[in-house]
């Protein structure tokens, strides 16, 4: 249904937002732990001075901490009010149209005059056309003659948001609105205490790696953010005590709200004008607690006021009970007319649980390359941060094979990015004055371009690599306008320079076929 993909992606929304917040943090942490390194040139290095500095700078911290997550904290919150009142609005005008289209159907089968209006019905229902002649109207007359009068009432034009909201008495809706932000209040103060805790045991477990005296620094700080950076900030403990990634638990927090939202949504419009029936949605994907409910009519006795003698049907709060519409659930409930809307098709239960299952393990996979992007971005140490890269290919290469054997399964490009812990501008700088293998002098980098370059991932290491020990120097070429530019292809990096003025014009990442045609050349292979 387009609603629920509508609800999914705003709540993926907010999931970005947080998860650019965690890197911000992660960086945070990488940059206050690795600034030993100026120290060490300088005045020379003993690691219990570089501890108790490390704990002095604790405050400073935590104040750029506090800076990052105020910086996204009105976006957030702007962001959860308007996708929450709109869902709500949008439920009740979902019902509105709704009981329209069953305006225009009655009118053509009894021939009596009704507001022309007009809506679709919603999802997977579809109305029975039957000849007029053999339709049966007496059993839906009632129903008909009741509804038709309670939709009377209603002010036919759509209603504005804060009409919608300030003028309603619904105090579940406004107690939803206000416990969802205080929820993401108490989450963002979870976070900041988990850094604080995360920055101090770092500095300790360092000194267990360091001392065994056969690492550097850099791989014992990088031993001693492992299992940090595996899990991200995973400030939430549910009442079992399991932690939660941050993340992933605002994006189950919203998208569970917002389908809340949508359901007292139309809920209330439901109750308004006397329809207590609705369907469940059906999937080809459902987990144990939601396929025996699928397709199913239940009398909503949770949101449109509905009461077990309406009819022959079970309750929904039974249904939720035993688990239905479950945080995270995909699952949503459409207005149901007697005699008028048809059941949706209902896929074999043992095979929708067969594709759940599936569907899980391709979330375990996203997680696994999310966990080593995260140990990639947030090492220190280059041959740790070497090591999760080629995890990240090796489950990217499982994530291709698993897709294959499932075709029904769809690749989520978006549900495997980190988009980059943040790099510090100060490491493309560096490159000026670098000195290319065939003696071209670098003069610089310009700020767009280090935009285009840590959007596409690539470190200033890896352009240094590939200026001083490229896999290939390409021949001169000239653009339109004369000007000349020269590709030097890396391990990691392809960079393009202007050999007269010593620019870098611009940089992308080397594909898997470049690098292993160049690999082969250099190793004197066809």
């Amino acid at each position: 249904m387009m609603k629920n993909k509508k609800q999914k992606d705003e709540a993926y929304n907010i999931r970005k937002i947080y998860e650019q917040m965690e890197l911000e943090l992660i960086a945070s942490v990488k940059r206050n732990l690795s600034r030993h390194q100026e120290e060490e040139q300088k005045v020379g290095f003993k690691f219990e001075q570089w501890q108790s500095a490390k704990l002095r700078d604790l405050e400073r911290f935590r104040k750029e901490n506090r800076k990052i997550i105020d910086k996204y904290d009105t976006e957030i919150k702007n962001s959860i009010q308007i996708i929450i009142l709109n869902t709500y609005k949008n439920a009740q005008d979902n019902v509105n149209r709704f009981i329209m289209k069953i305006k225009i159907f009655i009118n053509k089968l009894i021939n009596k005059t009704i507001d022309d209006v007009y809506i679709k019905f919603p999802g997977d229902l579809e109305p029975i056309l039957k000849d007029i002649e053999n339709f049966a109207l007496d059993p839906l007359q009632e129903t008909i003659e009741r509804v038709l009068e309670n939709a009377r009432i209603w002010e036919e034009a759509p209603r504005p948001i804060d009409d919608v909201f300030f003028r309603s008495n619904d105090d579940k809706f406004k107690a939803l609105m206000e416990t969802v932000e205080n929820d993401f209040k108490k989450a963002n103060a979870a976070v900041l205490r988990r850094m604080d805790d995360v920055y101090r045991q770092t500095i300790f477990k360092t000194q267990v790696h360091y001392n065994t005296g056969t690492i550097t620094l850099d791989k014992a700080i990088d031993m001693a953010t492992k299992d940090f950076l595996e899990k991200g900030i995973d400030a939430i403990t549910y009442s079992d005590g399991k932690k939660v990634n941050i993340a992933s638990y605002v994006e189950m927090a919203l998208r569970t709200t917002n389908h809340r939202a949508y359901l007292m949504g139309e809920g209330k419009r439901r109750q308004e004008i006397g329809i207590p029936f609705v369907v469940a949605s059906a999937h080809a994907t459902a987990c144990e607690l939601c396929v025996p409910w699928q397709g199913k009519i239940l009398i909503d006795d949770v949101y449109s006021g509905g009461k077990k003698e309406d009819g022959p049907y079970p309750l929904l709060s039974e249904a939720m009970e035993k688990g239905f519409l479950h945080p995270n659930c995909r699952h949503n409930l459409s207005t149901y007319f007697p005699g008028i809307t048809t059941l949706p098709k209902v896929p074999d239960e043992e095979k929708a649980l067969e594709n759940y299952k599936y569907e899980q393990q391709q979330r375990y996979i996203e997680r696994q390359i999310r966990k080593y992007k995260r140990l990639a971005e947030g090492s220190i140490d280059e041959n740790s941060q070497k090591k999760y890269q080629d995890k990240v290919k090796e489950y990217q290469k499982v994530m291709r094979e698993h897709l294959k054997e499932n075709p029904q399964l769809r690749r989520a490009y978006n549900r495997e990015q980190t988009k980059g812990v943040p790099y510090d501008f100060s490491k493309y700088d560096e490159l000026s004055g670098l000195i290319t293998e065939d003696n071209i002098t670098i003069e610089g980098i310009s700020h767009h371009l280090k935009e285009r370059v840590i959007e596409r991932e690539i470190s200033a290491k890896s352009i240094e690599d590939a200026l001083k020990n490229p896999l290939n120097i390409g021949k001169i070429k000239y653009d339109k306008q004369n000007r000349p530019s020269i590709e030097y292809i890396g391990n990691n990096a392809r960079v393009q320079i202007n050999p007269e003025t010593g620019n870098i014009i611009t940089v992308w990442r080397t594909s898997s076929k470049l690098r292993n045609k160049y690999m082969g050349d250099k190793n004197g292979k066809d």
